[in-house]
């Protein structure tokens, strides 16, 4: 055959039955699939079979038109950007929106925000104004952010391209931003920005365990012990309904009870065993309770015993009695998020004398629903630290931000006049009134959130530079003192003299604004003042404008503080791999110790997941 003509056809028949051959010894595509859905073995947990997906946060963009410039603005050159803005205005009816963009009152911005994993439709996020390229407004103080459409930018072969708008919003302009505090051409619109979609996170199941059998394995561990009750029903926090893989991913809600320190769920979540029976848990509570007592296993053990749920609550309880403080906390934190209180005095005591435990003492108080959590919330507001006291009324907010015991007030009187046309477009509206700024008694709600604590600590004057805009004032009878000469970044001056308890409050507007000058007489409290200058007209950054400028003469009571919340401590890391954090130790051996648990492989992941 090798000397004949049909060589190359034996040869070829040949190979194809040794091909076959082979085909029919290699395993089949259903036996390596069933290997792959063998039953959990058990000591597994959920972060032996899957992981959760770390996306970055969504950006979106789009451009707005600000109105209520002091003759700062201008009319924007020729470009894509002015394009698409007189678009939009054209699509909310303006009349010669031309001549809108010509008045220097205006200006054309840049609009821009980062959606967060995990945000809902009730978050709000800052917006981040600036100019486009070519512009030359002077200033965007005094000015207001019409409600703009903020859209997904995607990236393509043939360009970029806009997406889906996912956030609306609009409102008074913070100037400066994080990088330019002091930019008069840059600002924020602080919580101006909704939401228009649930932005979940994402659990993926690893790739030598993907299966349905491996996502209902998964459900089941965690939904049977988080869920959330709708209407009559129970309803689990992982779902496969809305993904196109349920064999590869599934999507997660975080519970309410977590929603003040997210990465301790996700924490919980990846220690869930994925096979349980009662025998398995009685041996497990055990096991754990032993570790929870010894500081270097002490965090682990509250992380699985808090998984295994309200069976646990006994023997976490019995850490609150431990002679070690580090032990305490973490048994004191991990019954915080099984709605028991017992260790609310603990919790309390470290966020007030352990800076690296103090935001996550404080986000655990503040998860449950008990008297004693909340007592001791009320009274953190009245601490010294500055930290402390804020971090406790953030705390207390979050969970109803209608508590008494942060004590909201009104802002402005409540107003009965209403827009002639509820159904007519805000863009339409505002741009049709371009040479004049939204009055005072347009306004139905109070232009930024306004608190009075009555606290027992040093005075103390606290406003939001990120989020939402917000006044705490901590003490009941806070006076300005005098003589005075305040004024801001808008049309609002403060004056009184030597010896003075009154202080006039004025209001000077370009007439190129068309609106009168406005004057108010009020008491040297600081509430009152606040309220005259918002009764004149003033927004949320000029009275901030105002409160810094009295900071700065020293016409406050006490200091002025901007978002002082506890940040996270990299003491709480080192704990959570074992390092006891609350004896004192030479700081080599802590650095040896921990070095040497960098050995430990699920706490190596999560030491590296939390950080990032």
């Amino acid at each position: 055959m090798r000397r004949g003509p049909n060589f190359r056809v034996g040869a070829v028949c040949i190979v194809a039955l040794l091909s076959l051959a082979l085909v029919a010894a290699a395993p089949s595509k259903s036996k390596k699939k069933a290997k792959r859905t063998t039953p959990p073995k058990v000591n597994e947990t959920v972060d032996s079979l899957a992981f959760f997906y770390r996306a970055s946060d969504v950006p979106v963009q789009g451009v707005g038109l600000v109105m209520g410039l002091d003759n700062t603005g201008s009319d924007p050159p020729p470009s894509t950007y002015r394009q698409k803005l007189i678009e939009q205005m054209r699509k909310s009816k303006v009349e010669h929106p031309e001549r809108i963009l010509k008045n220097p009152t205006t200006s054309l911005v840049l609009v821009r925000a980062k959606i967060p994993i995990g945000a809902t439709k009730k978050d709000r996020i800052d917006l981040e104004i600036e100019l486009p390229p070519g512009s030359s407004t002077s200033s965007l103080a005094g000015g207001r952010l019409l409600e703009a459409s903020l859209s997904e930018i995607l990236m393509a072969k043939d360009g970029v391209h806009e997406g889906t708008p996912w956030v609306v919003g609009g409102g008074p302009i913070l100037l400066g931003n994080e990088k330019s505090p002091n930019d008069p051409k840059v600002g924020r619109v602080l919580g101006g920005g909704r939401i228009k979609k649930e932005f979940p996170y994402i659990l993926v199941i690893r790739e030598n365990r993907r299966s349905i059998k491996t996502s209902s394995i998964l459900m089941n561990a965690i939904n049977t012990r988080f869920f959330k009750h709708k209407g009559m029903d129970q309803v689990g926090m992982v779902s496969a309904k809305d993904v196109k893989r349920p064999d590869e991913q599934m999507l997660i809600e975080v519970p309410v009870i977590y929603h003040q320190n997210q990465g301790r769920f996700f924490q919980v979540v990846r220690t869930l065993p994925v096979a349980n029976t009662p025998e398995l848990e009685a041996a497990r509570i055990a096991e754990w309770g032993k570790k929870l007592l010894n500081p270097s296993t002490t965090a682990e053990a509250a992380l699985r015993l808090e998984g295994l749920g309200a069976n646990a609550i006994p023997t976490l309880a019995a850490g609150l009695k431990n002679e070690n403080d580090q032990v305490k906390f973490f048994a004191a934190e991990a019954l915080a998020y099984l709605n028991d209180a017992s260790g609310a005095e603990i919790l309390a005591e470290n966020s007030v004398k352990r800076p690296q435990f103090r935001a996550f003492a404080l986000a655990a108080l503040a998860a449950t629903d008990q008297p004693p959590s909340y007592l001791a919330l009320k009274r953190l507001m009245s601490e010294s630290d500055i930290l402390v006291r804020y971090g406790a009324f953030n705390a207390l907010r979050k969970v109803d931000e209608n508590d008494p015991a942060l004590g909201r007030v009104a802002v402005l009187e409540p107003r009965r006049e209403e827009l002639e046309d509820d159904e007519e477009d805000d863009l339409a509206v505002r741009a049709g009134r371009a040479t004049r700024r939204p009055r005072p008694s347009r306004r139905e709600d109070d232009p930024f959130e306004l608190y009075v604590v009555d606290s027992d600590g040093p005075p103390l004057v606290h406003v939001s530079g990120t989020r939402r805009a917000e006044i705490v004032l901590f003490g009941a009878n806070l006076k300005l003192m005098s003589p005075a000469v305040l004024s801001g970044a808008g049309q609002i001056l403060v004056n009184a003299s030597m010896g003075d308890d009154k202080f006039q409050i004025s209001k000077i507007s370009p007439r190129a604004l068309g609106e009168s000058d406005g004057k108010t007489t009020t008491s040297a409290d600081v509430l009152s003042v606040i309220r005259g200058m918002a009764g004149l007209g003033a927004s949320y950054p000029e009275v901030v404008s105002i409160l810094q400028s009295a900071s700065k003469q020293k016409n406050l009571p006490g200091p002025l503080a901007f978002d002082a919340v506890p940040p996270p401590d990299e003491g709480y890391l080192r704990a959570l791999v074992g390092v006891d954090v609350t004896a004192k130790k030479d700081d080599s051996l802590e650095k040896t110790k921990l070095d040497e648990e960098k050995d430990r492989g699920f706490f190596e992941r999560l030491r590296d997941r939390f950080n990032r």
